[in-house]
């Protein structure tokens, strides 16, 4: 094992918990981050109240919502998940495009917003940027009004 292989290794993983009411998309993002290097899923949920209590017991870096959440609304859950837990970062990968979407979630204390007909490598240039401080939309987006 080289010196960078075992450094890698040795490297905390990002913690991820996933929040999406559509079943085949949480798999589908679990099976895709779990094969990006120094990613690890620590759960999933479909439900706004589940998903709080996720938070507060598997400690995630980062939670990944989507716009729709059993029992509320995507940017309602981030909303709450970053004023009960500050220091988490909140990415919102979905479908929709809106820019009224768009806005609602970086209103609600997100600092990506990433949309699954992009590329898969856009979910993890989003995790990185949200880790480093920065803010993150999807190319597609950048020129909304």
């Amino acid at each position: 094992m080289t010196q960078a292989e075992s450094l890698l290794q040795s490297a905390p993983s990002v913690r991820l918990l996933l929040v999406d009411v559509h079943a085949i998309s949480r798999e589908s993002s679990r099976l895709l981050l779990d094969t990006i290097a120094g990613f690890e899923v620590v759960g999933e949920t479909d439900e706004h109240q589940e998903a709080m209590q996720m938070v507060s017991l598997l400690e995630p870096d980062v939670v990944i919502v989507s716009m729709r959440v059993r029992g509320s609304t995507g940017p309602d859950t981030a909303r709450l998940i970053l004023q009960r837990h500050p220091k988490v970062e909140v990415v919102f990968w979905t479908l929709f495009d809106d820019p009224e979407y768009v806005r609602s979630a970086l209103s609600a204390g997100a600092h990506a917003y990433v949309l699954k007909q992009d590329p898969a490598e856009e979910i993890e240039i989003a995790i990185d940027k949200v880790l480093k401080g920065q803010t993150y939309l999807s190319p597609s987006l950048k020129n909304m009004h």
